[in-house]
């Protein structure tokens, strides 16, 4: 598969040819488009996380929890 009209690089002036990549032009929609999926990633891994550790505060809130803690520190 060929990008450009170069059969060969040797002897080829490279000043000459211009954009050699596919989908010139597309570079600040791509940039923009990867910081929102970076954005939505984080929101979302935030939400997760605060999810998981509500979830913990209150398993290590429980008066089940809390007495076996008491009760292991007073015998040791």
């Amino acid at each position: 598969m060929s990008t450009t009209p170069v059969e060969t690089w040797v002897g080829t002036d490279i000043t000459t040819l211009g954009p050699i990549y596919p989908m010139v032009g597309s570079e600040v929609l791509l940039v923009v488009i990867g910081l929102v999926f970076w954005f939505g990633f984080h929101v979302v891994q935030y939400q997760i996380e605060k999810r998981e550790l509500e979830a913990d505060e209150k398993a290590a809130r429980s008066p089940e929890r809390l007495k076996r803690v008491f009760q292991q520190e007073a015998e040791e």
